[in-house]
């Protein structure tokens, strides 16, 4: 075998070996750049990027919380609570992430609820300034509860 040969084969490994490596910090930043993202998307450490975020998903609001308690995610979810994180997973939350944690339970009036004028409420929880749940509820008679974000919101999240 001739040295020109044997460099040049030398030349498709150092190739191929350069050829994974890019893409494979390719993978990494693109993965990177989606959850960094995300973290943006769903910061929110004052109230009026929370107002926002619940504007953006159509939600018209008044500017001021109707309620806001400090609570600790359970650290087991049964009942009620294991239905509520079923709803949270539905729409792209990972509730039990933040499992024995201190979270705010924060509460928005919605003015625009289709048929319903008065009692619904947002509910958002926040965990270290992240929005990790919540729902809209409307409460009395016949109420329910339904996911927070819009199908917009939630594709992104099912994405990462």
């Amino acid at each position: 075998m001739s040295k020109g040969s044997s460099n040049k084969g030398f030349k498709i490994i150092l190739f191929l070996v350069l050829a994974v490596v890019a893409a494979a910090a390719l993978i990494f930043f693109s993965e990177a750049k989606d959850e960094s993202e995300a973290d943006e998307m769903f910061t929110m450490p004052n109230n009026a990027m929370r107002v926002e975020f619940l504007n953006k998903q159509g939600w018209i609001v008044k500017p001021d919380p109707v309620s806001k308690e400090d609570v600790v995610i359970p650290s087991v979810f049964d009942g009620v609570y294991a239905e509520y994180a079923a709803l949270q997973t539905e729409q792209g939350f990972d509730l039990e992430k933040s499992m024995g944690k201190d979270a705010t339970i924060i509460k928005y009036q919605v003015l625009n609820y289709p048929d319903y004028p008065d009692n619904v409420v947002a509910t958002m929880i926040i965990c270290e300034d992240k929005l990790i749940g919540g729902d809209i509820s409307v409460t009395g008679d016949n109420g329910f509860t339904e996911p927070l974000i819009s199908a917009a919101a939630q594709t992104f999240l099912a994405a990462e």
